[in-house]
């Protein structure tokens, strides 16, 4: 009796082991059944969905073409300064040098210094203003070759996807990750277009004429 009574409390244990087993088996697979759907369901709504948004300003900034501009505009940056800086230290010490003649030289030559200073100081303002100009202009043009490219992209997955519209971002107050391709815009764009020629923009940069 002793024996039946273990041998059913082992079996109800063994059943119990076998029912929990069972039961996480079963939980666990409704939740890998749960992700595939989701899964499944966010593919469906990525491949889908006829809407997409885009963000077209990270875009931009993460191509790989922007981040070379950015190298090459910071490089320029430093050039001008130093070219600058340096005629600003030399005009400094000829200011400083003027004050020291303007009681020994005669009035006339003292007046043409002078105007020899101011010219070199207008000069370097023009300098700077050009050089200031030069740099938006390449950062501008340089945006709207990326953003040309991107819409390119963007259109020909548009048209591959049959998809009904492409709105941006900054348009929509509310859109879920599964239907953002700006990744995906991205990965095209740094393989078609890789980086930007930066001379060819510094030059048609300084063929414009002024405004």
């Amino acid at each position: 009796m002793i024996r039946f009574i273990i041998n059913i409390y082992k079996y109800f244990l063994c059943s119990i082991f076998v029912l929990v087993f069972l039961s996480s088996h079963s939980y666990s697979q409704d939740d890998v059944d749960v992700n595939n759907e989701n899964a499944e369901s966010n593919n469906s709504v990525k491949n889908n969905f006829p809407i997409v948004v885009i963000d077209m300003q990270y875009i931009v900034a993460r191509s790989s073409a922007a981040v070379e501009v950015r190298k090459e505009l910071d490089r320029l940056k430093k050039e001008y300064t130093a070219i600058v800086t340096k005629e600003e230290e030399e005009l400094k010490l000829l200011q400083d040098e003027l004050g020291v003649q303007r009681s020994i030289l005669p009035v006339d030559e003292f007046n043409k210094l002078e105007q020899d200073f101011r010219s070199r100081v207008e000069k370097l303002q023009s300098v700077i203003a050009e050089k200031n100009k030069e740099l938006e202009q390449i950062l501008k043009k340089s945006i709207n070759i990326i953003q040309r490219k991107s819409i390119q992209i963007i259109t020909n997955i548009a048209r591959e996807r049959g998809l009904a519209a492409v709105l941006d971002t900054s348009t929509v107050v509310l859109a879920a990750d599964s239907i953002n391709i700006s990744k995906i815009v991205i990965e095209n764009l740094n393989k078609e277009m890789p980086s930007i020629d930066i001379d060819e923009l510094k030059k048609s940069s300084k063929d414009e004429p002024g405004e």
